[in-house]
Order: C-alpha cells, then structure tokens, then sequence
C-alpha cells in the first residue's frame, strides 16, 4: 500500500494544483511509483500531464457508478504518463461531477463510498498517491483528508491568506477527529507558493506566517512566482518539461520533494509519531 496524501486549501489561487503536478512530477524523477488523484473541480491537473485526460474515465465517474469498481477496473482507468513511474487518475467526466455538485448532500458523496474508492486505489501498485482535492471546506475533501496518511497545504504568503490560517487549521483539526480505525492525517506542512521575491512586503508576509507556526509545519522551499510556471500551465505541461534542458525554476520542485521524502520519514520503515489530535486546533485558539 503506497503512502497517501492530501493536497489541501482553504481558497482558490494558492498553487495547490501547481505544486501538486510539479511535485509528482518530481518525485517520480527521483524513482518513487507515484500516481496523481485529480478529484479537484477543475479537472486541470490531469491535462497538464497527458492529452489522454479529456476523454478518459476518472475519479468522480468511478465514485458515481452505482457500484465501486473492482481492482481491475480502477487500474484500467489509470493513465501513464510520458513519466516512467507517474501515473494519473483523471477528474472524470464533468456529467459524474454534476451529478455530485447538483446535490452535495447526495449519497454520492459520503464518506463511506469516498473511502472505499480510496482504499482500492491505494492499494494499487504505486508508491505515493497524492490527492488534488477540491478547494475549500467541503464534504469530499473533508472525507478524502480523513482517508489520507499526510495533508500538504499550499499557502500563499499574503495578507488575505494570513487571514484564512485559523480556517484550514481547524480543517485540518476536524479532518484528525472522529476516526474509528485509524489516528487520522498528519500535517506535512504549509507550502509558501506563488511568492515574490523582489516584493518587500510578501517576504514580510511569509515571516509572519512562518512566526506565527511552529517551525516544522512550514516546508522550507519557497515557491516562488515564476513566468515558467505559467507557461507551463499554458502549454500544459509540468515545468520540468517545458525545455529540453530542466531550468532552475523546475528545480524547485526537486527541493520540495527531498523535503517531503524527510518529512514523510519515505525511506524509514518505522511507525512516525502522531501529535495529539488536538494540535492544530489549538494553534488558532
């Protein structure tokens, strides 16, 4: 079973589906098995990976079906990319999305039918599975958090999303509460992205962030803004791949893998500790 994560955020526009391309990307070039779990809105990760995204079966067709599928079925619905390693479960198609979106309360959508999916595909032959959720506070990405060994939560370090901490902290809290079979997700940490660095005032921003969290809840590498960044988005493609020659943009994503793979304990087969559950709650009491 492959190690589990949970891309999170509180609002739109702070890289998480950036960061989550990029960083799969990464670390299947570094040789870990990864497959990328596109469950966010949008759908706009899996087009940065493959032209086979449009039209293929993905998460929310699967979770919508009136039944799970089986092991052979999810496993027929993965894409692999241009990557050797880096696989891809799609959004799906945008019929399944609205049958989830038209009745949020639906039965859709519930923990139980979220988790098995969940379940079968981390048990496929994959070494991390790392999950797109969708932004905000929501039902699916409140059950897919729950589901996860790990949450990773792309910040931008600005006024507004200093703001919005005491919001995703307490996510984060009630994401760990209530788990009858297991501790609940550990927090990874907070990724600064979408920084720039010639700009006094967000250097400013991203020291307040960082003293207003203990230190190893925040990744040390910084995202910064970066014209590659969007190109890449544009063209569709992750940065790594946006030139023949890798360029010091992408390299970035190198840092925060080999960050995550120590924070992670990834190469350590011992049981990392848990905090207590109530640890980032009480940070914004």
């Amino acid at each position: 079973m492959g190690t589990t994560f949970a891309l999170v955020s509180q609002k739109g526009g702070v890289g998480k589906s950036t960061v989550g391309v990029n960083l799969c990307y990464s670390l299947a070039r570094r040789g870990w098995k990864v497959i990328l779990v596109d469950a966010d809105i949008q759908g706009g990760v899996g087009f940065s990976l493959t032209e086979k995204a449009k039209n293929a079966v993905g998460y929310y067709d699967l979770l919508t079906d009136e039944r799970i599928c089986d092991r052979e079925e999810l496993a027929s619905a993965v894409i692999e990319t241009n990557l050797p390693g880096l696989g891809l479960l799609t959004r799906g198609s945008r019929e399944a999305l609205d049958r989830i979106l038209a009745d949020p309360e639906s039965g859709w959508a519930t923990f139980e039918r979220i988790n098995a999916l969940n379940k079968l595909i981390n048990e496929l032959d994959y070494d991390l599975v790392i999950y797109d959720t969708p932004t905000g506070i929501n039902r699916v990405t409140m059950a897919i958090s729950r589901s996860a060994e790990w949450m990773l939560a792309p910040q931008r370090p600005e006024s507004l999303c200093l703001r919005s901490l005491p919001q995703i902290l307490r996510m984060i809290a009630a994401a760990r509460s209530g788990q009858p079979d297991h501790e609940g997700p550990k927090l990874a940490g907070f990724i600064l992205s979408i920084s720039d660095p010639d700009d006094p005032s967000n250097l400013e921003d991203q020291r307040e962030f960082r003293d207003l969290l203990p230190v190893e809840l925040v990744f040390e590498t910084v995202i910064p803004e970066h014209r590659d960044f969007r190109e890449a988005s544009r063209v569709g493609v992750p940065v790594g791949m946006l030139r023949e020659r890798p360029s010091p943009s992408s390299l970035i994503f190198d840092q925060l893998a080999a960050e995550l793979e120590s924070k992670a304990n990834l190469y350590d087969e011992t049981e990392h500790e848990a905090g207590n559950l109530n640890d980032y709650a009480r940070l914004v009491d």
